[in-house]
């Protein structure tokens, strides 16, 4: 891109000096050639590019389905038993999402992805499993107790949310190949 646009300057400022300069136009030389001080960068790799946008489409998708189901929620609910136990499933579903995509992504092309997406699925497995967990107590009991560890569960199947952690922080991003790719890879910007 660069080359091109210096040959393009350069091919106007030899037209521009020679209608200028009152006399006859003298022909361009037949060939210029510039060498640009850094190449071109390669075109992202589709494979790093689709494994980004795997592991940012599950965590925004995450993120945005949680927004969407918390908006469509009465503003100061009530918690009920029915409520708490809907509530609890909907988030083990959507933890659970976000695990089954994860575990579908191939290996990781980038180095420390593979641990990046491991400590991602443990978060959510965790969180999936005490929302499934304190649904499933819940829904079993009578008494405050099951409505208590209800509570709790709901607090553990929360913690992706409201312990944000960069889930990349592990991951080497700092090539200009990974960050070609990164700056391709379409569902790494939030709202996307």
């Amino acid at each position: 891109m660069k080359t091109r646009t210096l040959l393009v300057s350069l091919a106007g400022a030899l037209f521009a000096m020679s209608a200028c300069s009152g006399g006859t136009p003298q022909a361009a030389p037949a060939t210029v050639s510039v060498t640009a001080s850094s190449p071109a960068p390669a075109a992202p790799d589709p494979k790093t590019v689709a494994w980004l946008d795997g592991m940012c489409g599950a965590l925004f998708g995450y993120v945005k389905a949680s927004n969407e189901y918390a908006s469509k929620q009465p503003s100061g609910v009530e918690v009920t038993r029915s409520w708490l136990s809907e509530d609890l499933g909907v988030r083990a579903g959507l933890a659970d999402k976000v695990i089954s995509e994860l575990t579908a992504l191939p290996a990781s092309p980038i180095p420390g992805g593979d641990a990046a997406k491991k400590s991602i699925v443990d978060r959510y497995t965790a969180a999936r499993d005490a929302a499934a967990e304190g649904k499933r107590k819940l829904d079993a009991s009578n008494g405050k107790a099951g409505l208590d560890q209800a509570l709790k569960a709901l607090d553990a199947a929360q913690k992706p949310l409201t312990e944000t952690t960069d889930p990349f922080a592990a991951v080497a991003l700092d090539s200009p190949e990974i960050k070609a790719a990164a700056a391709a890879a379409k569902k790494c910007v939030p709202g996307s």
